[in-house]
């Protein structure tokens, strides 16, 4: 049996709302991962690996917490500097 995730737990309406309320929030809000990848439609596994390896969105861990938020300024120009212009 394998665990839900709280993306898993969310229904369709709520991952709806939550990606409403990142683009109506102001450009230097922080979000958490989930709010994230329901925004732009990635895992939550992906930002993880991105968050190790190196090479994806700039994070931020405030002090003393194990939380992961992510500024909407830093995603919005990291989506905008993967924009393809052909795939060859």
């Amino acid at each position: 049996m394998t665990r839900l995730t709280k993306l898993d737990r969310m229904t369709v309406e709520q991952k709806t709302a939550e990606a409403i309320k990142f683009w109506a929030s102001p450009i230097d809000a922080a979000f958490p991962p989930e709010t994230i990848a329901i925004t732009f439609e990635v895992s939550l596994p992906w930002l993880q690996l991105k968050r190790c390896d190196g090479g994806g969105i700039p994070f931020m861990k405030p002090e003393g917490t194990r939380k992961v938020l992510y500024r909407k300024s830093d995603v919005i120009d990291f989506f905008h500097s993967r924009k393809l212009k052909h795939t060859a």
